[in-house]
């Protein structure tokens, strides 16, 4: 559109015509710099911290979680989106009265054909899925079924008590049936079409991706004429940036930083202790094929320690898997233990005698990462274990296929106020974890029992028998130790103070009209 009107005006200028008059826009062009981008916008292929912050505001789900219900960032309460309302017909089956003239980003008119589309098993949670990554996200659904152009239902394999939840979620958005038929996946991913505010205008491999409004949106008109995610990998760029006035929000403020922002009149800082907890992966390879290896790497953390000199003490580690904002939070759940004597006891009994073990993780990827590792190198080191840092330039190199590497960083978030949201997608018989496509001998080998109380945490109804087999499933994970958990982030950005903006408890950023305006602008 652009360039049409630039031709347009220079052909009037040429034929000695007065250039023609186009409305104003005077909305402001927003630049966010971010610590990196995703290789696919495609919603349910690249659903990590940096693709989300992107999609949430490119697509819609039938229903949305409203986290700023109690402007907290992190509310249960759920709202109407595609869906205007939706009724539950019985255990297993939900319908949905989806809004009538929602438009999509290329014009065409959401319906019901879509919803199915976009939440067959075929593209996501299948035996063979287009797109796999989606599978342990979907894994109640059945299918859907259209009852007429606005109206749909969602029947589940069996009884799912967070369906509602779910709908809300990850891997839930609704994409373009037409234009993702046509154009194909590997294109699609490229060029999303959804409903939200904001729609692709241009992808510069390394550099940025950058959204324009989409007027037509349902949820009324955006606020910015369009939003640039602009790669800063360095902290201290992005935040010369916005103090400079190039940048307008910045992501992935350490804690030490925030004095030195606050420090400037015209910037402010927000920050969010994040739903979503900072992991290591203990593959089952090497000396840690041994669980009390992987036991003693998770036993020597002072996570305390790190929580303390990396984030002042403004953020929390788990008692296990879970969060406090769980429906079934198990208070009692013992905390991740510190004993330096107990894990130098294991690894005399399980005979390790020094042999490396190589950690690698991306840089500039999870904020302070590379601290963190510096730290619990050194922890390790005081109990025996030889541990090796290697840190890459991207994940492709961590999760290479020569079998080479024994520990890699993660994040989990915990997508629902329940177990299924986090423990059993990131973990449970569908993981990634058991299911390692690059070397089927790095994979977790879970007991069956552990997979089985999977099971019956998604299709139990009734919360203590859920609650009991959580519990069991905890106990074999942690004696088992795939993984450990570290804490969960003080997520930190900073912006222009002329900048209203809210972040929320997971990495989407909003930039929905609700929640984000300028001074001295309108929409």
């Amino acid at each position: 559109m652009r360039i049409f009107k630039k031709a347009l005006a220079a052909a009037a200028i040429a034929l000695g015509l007065a250039a023609p008059a186009f409305a104003a826009d005077d909305r402001p062009d927003i630049v966010v710099a971010v610590n990196g981008l995703p290789g696919s916008l495609e919603s349910i292929e690249e659903m990590g911290n940096v693709a989300v912050r992107i999609t949430y505001s490119m697509f819609d789900s039938l229903i949305r979680r409203d986290f700023l219900a109690n402007d907290g960032g992190s509310s249960s309460k759920l709202v109407p989106s595609i869906a205007e309302s939706w009724t539950k017909i019985d255990d297993r089956t939900m319908e949905l009265k989806l809004r009538e003239g929602i438009k999509f980003h290329n014009g065409e008119e959401l319906t019901s054909d879509d919803v199915v589309f976009s939440l067959n098993p075929g593209r996501g949670h299948g035996y063979n899925p287009l797109v796999g990554a989606a599978r342990r996200f979907m894994l109640t659904l059945s299918h859907v079924e259209p009852i007429d152009k606005y109206t749909v239902r969602i029947v589940s394999k069996e009884p799912d008590v967070l369906l509602d939840q779910r709908l809300a979620g990850y891997a839930m958005w609704i994409v373009n049936a037409k234009e993702y038929m046509l154009k194909g996946k590997e294109y699609f991913a490229r060029h999303p079409v959804g409903t939200g505010p904001y729609k692709m205008d241009e992808w510069v491999d390394g550099e940025y991706v950058r959204l324009v409004a989409h007027d037509d949106y349902f949820g009324g008109k955006p606020t910015a004429k369009s939003i640039t995610f602009k790669v800063v990998p360095e902290v201290s760029a992005r935040i010369a940036g916005l103090v400079s006035g190039e940048y307008d929000i910045i992501v992935n403020v350490p804690p030490d930083q925030v004095p030195v922002l606050k420090g400037y009149k015209d910037v402010k800082v927000s920050s969010v202790v994040l739903d979503n907890t900072h992991m290591l992966v203990f593959f089952n390879n090497g000396p840690l094929k041994d669980k009390r290896v992987r036991q003693a790497l998770s036993l020597s953390i002072d996570r305390a320690l790190l929580r303390e000199a990396l984030w002042e003490n403004k953020n929390f580690t788990p008692n296990g898997h879970q969060l406090p904002s769980y429906v079934m939070y198990i208070k009692d759940y013992p905390e991740f233990e510190y004993n330096p004597d107990k894990a130098r006891e294991l690894l005399k009994e399980a005979g390790y005698n020094g042999e490396e073990i190589v950690y690698k993780l991306p840089l500039n990827y999870y904020l302070l990462s590379m601290e963190a590792a510096q730290a619990m190198q050194q922890m390790w080191k005081d109990v025996g274990l030889n541990v090796k840092l290697e840190p890459v330039e991207n994940w492709s190199q961590v999760t290479d296929k020569n079998g080479t590497v024994n520990i890699r960083p993660w994040s989990n978030t915990h997508r629902m106020p329940d177990p299924i949201g986090s423990f059993v997608p990131q973990w449970g018989k569908d993981s990634e974890v058991q299911n390692n496509k690059d070397v089927e001998a790095r994979s977790w080998k879970a007991p069956a029992e552990f997979n089985e109380l999977q099971d019956t945490i998604v299709s139990a109804t009734d919360m203590e028998v859920r609650q009991d087999a959580y519990r069991k499933a905890l106990d074999i994970w942690m004696d088992e130790a795939p993984g450990t958990m570290l804490y969960n982030p003080l997520e930190t950005y900073a912006m222009k103070a002329s900048v209203h903006w809210r972040p929320v408890s997971l990495y989407y950023m909003d930039f929905r009209p609700y929640n984000l305006t300028i001074d001295g602008k309108t929409n």
